[in-house]
């Protein structure tokens, strides 16, 4: 986890591919999104508890808050992962900060859809990159005479092969 310093210049910086703010966790249905996203994508860093624009208001955190997050994460997000979840204090006002690792075990699904982060946005991804991610991951137990050759063109059939044929 870093310090105190290096949030705040994290913040400072803004959102982007790998930073997302949420001003609270009543926007959970998005930070799960946002996890699935990041999940898939390189890793990230959601802050709950800071505005859009990088203000940060703080989280009412009670004894069980982060229970009730990670179980709510673990309910909704498929396969199941598990983010590192802190609690800091930022100019006397409490944020959670989630870290997520980009998965080895892609896709991750939330709410059974695909997650993707392009930018400073999370999006759905489309039917095709959802296809190609399964693929991906499956690929050794696909046989070879049923894969695409990606980097084969025209010039390297061999014609007299083929009439023999």
């Amino acid at each position: 986890m870093k310090n105190k310093k290096e949030l705040e210049e994290l913040i400072k910086k803004g959102e982007s591919e790998s930073i997302e703010f949420k001003s609270s966790l009543s926007q959970i249905s998005e930070i799960i999104q946002t996890i699935s996203g990041f999940s898939n994508l390189g890793g990230g860093t959601i802050f709950i508890g800071v505005s859009d624009s990088g203000k940060i208001l703080g989280c009412d955190i009670g004894k069980d808050t982060i229970e009730k997050l990670t179980n709510t994460i673990n309910q909704h997000i498929e396969p199941r992962i598990h983010p590192e979840i802190n609690i800091e204090n930022i100019n006397d006002k409490k944020i959670i900060i989630i870290n997520i690792n980009e998965s080895i075990d892609k896709p991750v699904l939330a709410f059974g859809k695909l997650y993707k982060r392009v930018g400073k946005s999370t999006l759905l991804a489309s039917r095709h990159e959802f296809e190609k991610l399964v693929l991906e991951k499956h690929k050794e137990k696909i046989q070879f005479d049923n894969q695409i050759c990606t980097d084969a063109n025209f010039d390297d059939i061999d014609k007299d092969k083929v009439k023999k044929y």
